[in-house]
């Protein structure tokens, strides 16, 4: 009868065993179908993203020509301006010669016309009178260069006034001519600067519209980022579960040795590539692209590969269901499944991902939850 006891107990234990084993299998696979279904919904997000950032810079390209273009126009407007300036002023200058030469004519005419009333009121002679009436041969001469000269000077009077006004009339139309043509230059490129302005206008309206998508995109792009965090945490803790009893590893190596400056530490910030608040889950180490990054602790490695915000992303996992990531690498050092001891190079510092320029972005994580590394270090 106890045998039996034993026997069913036993089997009772191997029973519930190899039920808890595939709903743990099962829990992991919808763990990691989760995490792809995150994965190609941010691949979309971020593809919209990049066509985003690509009308924007192509905006911004457009406007910094349309700027450009802008200036030339208005100097181009300036010039013309003050051409149609200068050529009023000549003009006016020109009109008030032309009713001077006007009034000097009407002088001329005054005089003249009043010298032929008086010849005619003093009662006609005929040019032979006046020459019989010459006493010797010298008062003829004398007489008859004295008509002579008279007639050549009222007819020399009367044609250089008319050439004066005739001169001025066709000089003041000259320039009534040009400014005209100056005032059509004029309002020529005050059209095309209008034009400018107008589309200037429109690519600024433009690319605020632009923005306003981008940002509702980075919105939805951070929405998924932690969605997949969460599923990540989930997968990480699973995979540390599958080694429960382990004891962890020692965090004992400097990732970087040479470089300790901080740019960002661990806790809550504005990220640099979102200029959104939110919860940095790591500490990030300036250094050249290429430097060598140390594993911080002897571990297996259970991811190495690419993710959207990380870039070229590790994680090993310590043991105790401590894991350590290093973040934004130009090139991987390890692969999943290798064993790798502390100091040994895990990669090599980068700049993909979200990521401003090239540092490391080591973290630490407890059964999935992120803590400050620095508390591992003096």
């Amino acid at each position: 009868m106890k045998k039996k006891f034993v026997a069913a107990v036993i089997l009772s234990f191997i029973l519930l065993s190899s039920s808890a084993l595939p709903s743990r299998a099962t829990e992991f696979e919808d763990a990691l179908a989760q995490q792809k279904d995150i994965q190609a919904q941010k691949n979309q997000v971020q593809s919209k993203l990049n066509q985003l950032t690509f009308t924007a810079d192509k905006i911004k390209a457009q406007m910094v020509e349309l700027d450009a273009q802008t200036l030339l126009a208005q100097k181009d407007l300036k010039e013309k301006q003050e051409a149609t300036k200068k050529i009023q002023a000549q003009l006016l200058t020109a009109q008030k010669e032309l009713a001077a030469k006007q009034k000097e004519a009407d002088e001329r005419r005054q005089v003249l016309a009043a010298r032929m009333r008086a010849i005619y009121e003093a009662a006609p002679v005929s040019y032979l009178e006046i020459l019989f009436e010459a006493t010797d041969l010298g008062d003829l001469i004398t007489r008859f260069e004295y008509l002579s000269r008279l007639v050549e000077n009222d007819q020399t009077l009367l044609e250089k006034t008319r050439a004066a006004v005739q001169e001025v009339n066709e000089r003041t139309k000259k320039l009534q001519e040009t400014q005209d043509q100056a005032l059509q230059l004029e309002a020529q490129a005050q059209a095309a600067k209008t034009t400018l302005d107008n589309k200037l206008q429109q690519q600024k309206t433009l690319l605020a519209q632009v923005k306003k998508e981008q940002e509702a995109e980075w919105e939805e792009v951070e929405k998924l980022a932690a969605q997949e965090e969460a599923w990540q945490a989930k997968i990480r803790q699973l995979q540390a579960g599958s080694k429960s009893g382990g004891k962890s590893s020692t965090i004992t190596t400097w990732p970087l040795p040479g470089y300790y400056e901080i740019s960002s530490p661990f806790g809550w910030r504005i990220n640099p590539v979102t200029k959104k608040r939110g919860q940095h889950l790591g500490i990030d180490i300036p250094a050249p692209s290429g430097t060598k990054i140390l594993a911080a602790a002897s571990g297996e490695v259970i991811f190495a590969g690419w993710d959207n915000v990380y870039g070229y992303f590790t994680i090993i996992d310590i043991g105790g269901g401590v894991t350590n990531t290093y973040g934004h690498q130009s090139k991987l050092g390890v692969s999943v499944g290798q064993r790798v001891e502390a100091g040994e190079v895990a990669g090599y510092v980068g700049n993909t991902g979200w990521s401003t320029g090239p540092h490391l972005d080591f973290g630490v994580r407890i059964n999935g939850k992120a803590v400050d590394p620095l508390r591992y270090f003096r």
